[in-house]
């Protein structure tokens, strides 16, 4: 008989190829019977459910580790107030700067911060950008002699995957008097949206351009307003262009007083600032 401190534990791989088919771990390092030495022996159709297993709680566990690890709210915060002081950019909340430097009971006892400006206000207006919150930290800039303000938003009244409220990078760009569209590149979830409007009858008719001469907008983009011909005169064949061009990954849509672009994602750093800021001056110079 062999000795129980020879025997092996053998775990089985789904490849079948020698030698790579098993591994053999001494016995002696498990305790146990024979039967409980047996239970340990894993066959391939454990592997396949181990991995389903495994990459289900990665998808839950490493957002939360990532947000763990990510930088304060407050870090955040004092982050973009250097980046507005080294680029002669202005606050739309000015003593937010002040108050970072406070104890943090007393910032929140702060009336100047409890009554701060909410730079997505006057744009509630627009799909996907209400009830949101985190644009009391904006700031106002200059480009082309438009007055733009930039911002993140996290959108509440929409949740991710993770349960959490969408964020978004926001530019408001002041231009009374423009038609009232929006529009962006096709995908499943505006689809989705688009049957949910036509249920509820609150969407915007959608505008079909002409595919022969729009083939690239025609294929990949969507527009809806509520005056197709005033939007229509809006983006004659040079901005179309442009658009199917810039492949921009976000959204333009105007109100009354402004043309807004957004996209999914945070500004945290100065690159992505700069990089942000760049796409919207690219925006303005072709669109406006």
């Amino acid at each position: 008989m062999q000795d129980p401190a020879h025997r092996h534990v053998i775990l089985v791989c789904p490849c079948k190829k020698s030698p790579c088919n098993e591994l053999k771990i001494p016995a002696m390092l498990f305790a146990g019977s024979q039967n409980e030495l047996s239970d340990l022996i894993i066959h391939p159709k454990s592997h396949l459910a181990l991995l389903f297993i495994l990459l289900f709680a990665l998808s839950f566990l490493l957002p939360m580790i990532s947000r763990l690890f990510s930088r304060s709210p407050r870090n955040n915060a004092k982050a973009l107030v250097a980046y507005v002081q080294k680029r002669g950019y202005a606050l739309v909340n000015p003593s937010l700067a002040q108050a970072l430097d406070t104890p943090l009971p007393e910032m929140f006892k702060n009336p100047a911060l409890r009554n701060s400006i909410r730079a997505s206000s006057d744009i509630t207006d627009i799909n996907w950008l209400d009830n949101g919150t985190g644009d009391w930290l904006a700031f106002t800039c200059n480009l082309r002699s438009k007055e733009v303000t930039i911002f993140n938003l996290n959108v509440t009244s929409q949740q991710n995957a993770t349960g959490v409220g969408i964020p978004y990078q926001v530019a408001k760009i002041k231009v009374p008097g423009l038609p009232r569209f929006s529009l962006g590149r096709n995908s499943v979830l505006h689809t989705l949206e688009n049957v949910v409007g036509q249920v509820a009858g609150t969407s915007n008719p959608a505008i079909t351009l002409d595919p022969c001469q729009y083939p690239e907008f025609a294929a990949h983009f969507w527009i809806r307003a509520s005056d197709p011909a005033a939007v229509t005169s809006f983006l004659p064949l040079d901005k179309v262009k442009f658009l199917e061009t810039a492949k921009l990954e976000g959204i333009v849509a105007t109100n009354t007083h402004y043309l807004v672009y957004f996209e999914d994602g945070t500004l945290l750093k100065e690159q992505d600032f700069d990089a942000f800021i760049s796409r919207v001056d690219t925006i303005i110079a072709n669109l406006l």
